[in-house]
This record gives structure tokens, sequence and C-alpha cells, in this order.
């Protein structure tokens, strides 16, 4: 039937799309799953830091520094992210590496315990810089401690504080997020109207066949379906009479006329024989 015929026609057409729309699909996943965590965290770190100038900005206790000094190279290089975590002090230890804000001072500093000791009843520590020859000249107090080194990105800190400006957020998150919606767009707009005249003839197909039955439910002649021709059995050739043809004879073979007088008696003949 030719609903039967569209709506195949519709599958055909969907499983030839079935991989584009399928890779599209992948590619806005990972679109959509990627930049949307950097925009919410660049987002919170910006709005912290403006609201909290004193105090580095955190994400779920999470604090990402950019190295701006080559103090600990090479286990830290200049253009790094790293990642520090907030850790109780009585967990630190010598060897481990700290980022800390030194007294008065909003930057952050990130180097290696070298002794614990107490002073005064505050857990104090001693650190210094993986390359330099000696150690950081004021101790660093408990309450100074940013939190403990984990993580490094090399040189993913200058596309992360290119990505804080809003030039960046824009270039790098915006941009790619309408990018794939309008590409998501236009490919829908595309395939709808590809396949608007298969569905519109599945329409106009189901229609007709709900005017059929209710032309046969009413006892009337389907619309658009011509009467029956009436049927005219032929004629039986062999009971019709053929009249003769006028100045032929009635039938095919002419009789010959028998001849008069009496018959040669073949036996009498007197001829000579040769």
């Amino acid at each position: 039937m030719k609903g039967k015929k569209g709506r195949e026609n519709i599958q055909e057409e969907t499983g030839n799309r079935g991989v584009p729309h399928l890779v599209g699909n992948i590619i806005g996943i990972v679109i959509i799953a990627v930049l949307l965590p950097i925009m919410s965290i660049n987002l919170t770190l910006i709005i912290k830091s403006y609201r909290y100038p004193a105090q580095v900005p955190t994400v779920f206790g999470v604090a990402p520094l950019i190295v701006m000094s080559g103090s600990m190279d090479p286990t830290i290089q200049v253009d790094d992210l790293i990642f520090v975590r907030k850790v109780d002090a009585a967990q630190l230890q010598v060897r481990d590496i700290i980022a800390y804000q030194p007294a008065g001072s909003t930057t952050v500093v990130t180097h290696r315990i070298t002794d614990v000791f107490d002073e005064r009843g505050a857990t104090m520590f001693k650190t210094k810089g993986d390359w330099n020859n000696v150690e950081d000249l004021e101790p660093v107090h408990y309450n100074q401690v940013v939190g403990l080194y984990f993580h490094r990105m090399p040189g993913v800190g200058r596309i992360a504080m290119f990505l804080q400006q809003p030039v960046g957020m824009v270039i790098f998150v915006a941009v790619p997020l309408v990018l794939f919606l309008l590409y998501d767009l236009l490919r829908r707009y595309f395939f709808n109207r590809k396949n608007k005249g298969t569905v519109s003839a599945e329409q106009e197909e189901l229609e007709r066949l709900r005017a059929l039955a209710a032309s046969l439910e009413a006892g009337e002649l389907p619309p658009n379906i011509p009467a029956a021709p009436v049927f005219v059995p032929a004629p039986d050739v062999a009971a019709t009479a053929y009249p003769p043809i006028e100045g032929e004879p009635e039938s095919e073979v002419a009789e010959e006329p028998e001849p008069e007088g009496p018959e040669p008696d073949l036996e009498d003949d007197d001829s000579d024989e040769v």
C-alpha cells in the first residue's frame, strides 16, 4: 500500500542519516561535557575572587593555580596549571609541596616543606623552592597554607589565564556552544524539510483510506473508483449461420457433371495393340 511505502521511506531516510546524526550527537555531548564545566568553574573563580580578594578562590575545596616563576623547576615549571587541596596542618610533613600566602601579600607561593616545628603552640613550616639554593626567609604559619599540591597540567596555565578573561571565555566557551546549537538547528530543519513530502503523502493515503471505509459502511461506491464494466458474452460461433456470399457457390468444392451417353466398353475395343 502507499501508506506502508511512505512509512518504509521514512525509515529508510532515518537509517541513512543514522551515522551523521550519531556523530553530531557525540560531538555535541563532548562539547557540552567539556565546555560547560570549564565555564562554570571560571565563573565561580571570578565571582569568588571579586567577593573575597584576600583569599584564594576554590571550587569544592580545590584551588587551581597558575605557575608564574621557575622556583620549583623541574618539578613544577612556568605556565603549568597546578591543583592544591585543603588539608589539616597536622597531616603535612617534610617533602610535601604546599601553596601558601606570605604575610601581608595576596600572591601565592608553592614550595616544598623542609622542616616542621612548633612555635608558641602553633605549627610552623620552613619551605624552599627546588630550584633555589636557600630556604625561604620567613617561616610559614599553618593558617597561611592554602593547600597541598597533588596534580599539575603542563603548559595549560597560559590557556587557563586567557580563559579567565572575558575575551577568552567568549572565544573558547560561548562561540563553540553557539556553533553547535546552530548546527543542530540547521540539521533538524533540513531533515524535516526533506521528509515533509513523504509525511504529506502518508497523510493523504490515510485520508483516502478513511473515505474508502466510510463509503463501504454506507453501502455506496467508494470515491475515485470507476464503476465495473458490463460483461457482454461473445456470440456462439458454432450456432451462428453464415449466409453464402452472393455470386459464389455455396460449397467450396463443386461436383463435376457426369458424362452423357453409355460408358465405353474397354473390353470390346478393337484397336491394335502396340
